[in-house]
């Protein structure tokens, strides 16, 4: 294995795991860029030590194989530090699966299979840029939390005139729920829609309903 073969492997998963990181960076995740070119070339540095080690260095056995293993476990590890659980739900799975990924083709570029990197970082953003196009216009199933606000406890029209409008927008009511504090009622409804929508003319119409003192409208990504 010549000095060359060692830089372009190193080079190849520079760039794989580049064009994976770049359109994280553009979608403003922590791990961008930086992140995903040092877990690629990371990983094909890895590898291709190990290839070297049995190579030149007489009465040295490395398993290869486990060293990728090693690194298919421990990389699992660091995606997972990007996921975060939101009040509405959970984030950076994505980024995750994209660490991960990321670390696969520097382990291609790492064995020396340098088209088979290139190949798998082109159907990385084929994934993530195209698909996410597709997945705005497909029906999904969606979750919302409403909060409504009423100005007294002789609430019986106020809260079956927002409900009236929350049919006429087709949700479907999971679970509903009441709180008075200081005579103040609070109803908190967790509603599921099959349109991906904007909702804002519902919640203005909502606040709008004479009696109603404010409305507290947010998206959850999980199913209750």
């Amino acid at each position: 294995m010549t000095w060359t073969d060692l830089l372009f492997r190193m080079i190849s998963a520079l760039i794989a795991g580049g064009l994976i990181g770049l359109e994280r960076q553009v979608h403003g995740r922590p791990a961008g860029l930086r992140t995903h070119i040092l877990v690629s070339t990371g990983a094909c540095i890895a590898v291709t030590a190990g290839i070297a080690a049995t190579r030149l260095l007489p009465g040295i056995s490395v398993d290869v194989g486990r060293i990728a293993a090693g690194i298919i476990t421990g990389v699992g590890f660091l995606g997972a530090g990007t996921i975060v659980h939101y009040r509405e739900g959970v984030g950076g799975l994505t980024t995750a699966a994209c660490i991960w990924f990321t670390a696969m083709t520097g382990l291609l570029s790492g064995f020396g299979f340098l088209l088979f990197a290139g190949l798998a970082s082109i159907f990385a953003l084929l994934v993530l840029v195209i698909l996410e196009l597709i997945e705005d216009k497909l029906p999904a199933a969606s979750y919302w939390r409403l909060k409504i606000r009423l100005a007294n406890c002789e609430s019986s029209q106020t809260i079956e005139a927002c409900r009236k409008v929350i049919m006429e927008n087709k949700f479907h009511v999971k679970s509903s729920t009441l709180n008075i504090s200081n005579g103040t009622p609070v109803y908190a409804f967790t509603l599921r829609s099959r349109f991906r929508k904007d909702y804002t003319e519902m919640v203005l119409d909502m606040n709008r309903i004479p009696g109603v003192e404010g409305v507290t409208w947010a998206h959850r990504t999980e199913e209750v």
